[in-house]
């Protein structure tokens, strides 16, 4: 049976029982907002924009980039103690050649500490690797020119420095037409003298062009390994 009422509808009625009274759009000039339940905690949390996240990722690799330049360079890097050649530890000795050949090779290999006073060189890489020997009349590019040992009893000098400075500044050399040469020091550090390094070395080195005869008549050597302080 139909029990709805006779007549024309109603229309103050609202047109479904779910929907709440509303004021009408025309009379209040307020826009219908429709009702929406509240949103779970998850869907509530705002999604972090594409512009902070990238904000963090740039101050996270700002802080890595600190972190690698100031903390593992210097460690990786940090200069170390050096002294006037090899480990203190004896090496084999390095036979010589009394009567060379064409190629004028002395000895090959040969640790700074038996390079003799007044030998010339080749091969060299630095005043503290091994490199060649030959004869003085053949191209070569550097020559042990001063030597200096000190006292094996005597406590680290402060002065190491300008001390061996000042004894390869006495050694007078005589002119290379065809080279720039440069006197390169080595001499003992602090942590070589406890391992009883006790050995400055001069060497003069041919930075521009060859050497092809001796740059002193008589190098210069001082021998105090004995000697006692009183």
């Amino acid at each position: 049976m139909d029990n709805s009422p006779s007549g024309p509808p109603d229309e103050s009625r609202p047109d479904s029982p779910g929907t709440p009274d509303t004021p009408d759009d025309g009379a209040s000039g307020e826009r219908h907002v429709p009702y929406l339940p509240p949103r779970s905690p998850e869907e509530s949390a705002p999604a972090a924009s594409p512009l902070r996240r990238g904000w963090w990722l740039a101050a996270a690799a700002v802080v890595v980039l600190a972190l690698v330049v100031f903390v593992l360079v210097p460690l990786l890097t940090a200069p170390r103690e050096e002294g006037s050649g090899e480990s203190m530890e004896s090496a084999p000795a390095v036979s010589r050649n009394a009567e060379p050949g064409l190629d004028g090779i002395v000895a090959r290999e040969v640790p700074p500490a038996q390079i003799h006073p007044g030998d010339c060189l080749t091969d060299v890489d630095s005043v503290s690797e091994p490199s060649t020997v030959v004869e003085c009349s053949r191209d070569h590019e550097a020559q042990l020119v001063g030597r200096k040992l000190w006292p094996t009893g005597r406590a680290f000098p402060q002065d190491m420095r300008a001390d061996a400075e000042r004894f390869c500044a006495t050694i007078e050399l005589d002119s290379a037409e065809d080279a720039q040469v440069v006197v390169e020091i080595s001499h003992p550090a602090e942590g070589t003298w406890a391992e009883g390094d006790r050995r400055v070395d001069c060497l003069a080195v041919a930075h521009e062009g060859t050497l092809s005869t001796t740059l002193v008549a008589e190098p210069a050597f001082e021998d105090w390994t004995d000697h006692q302080d009183d």
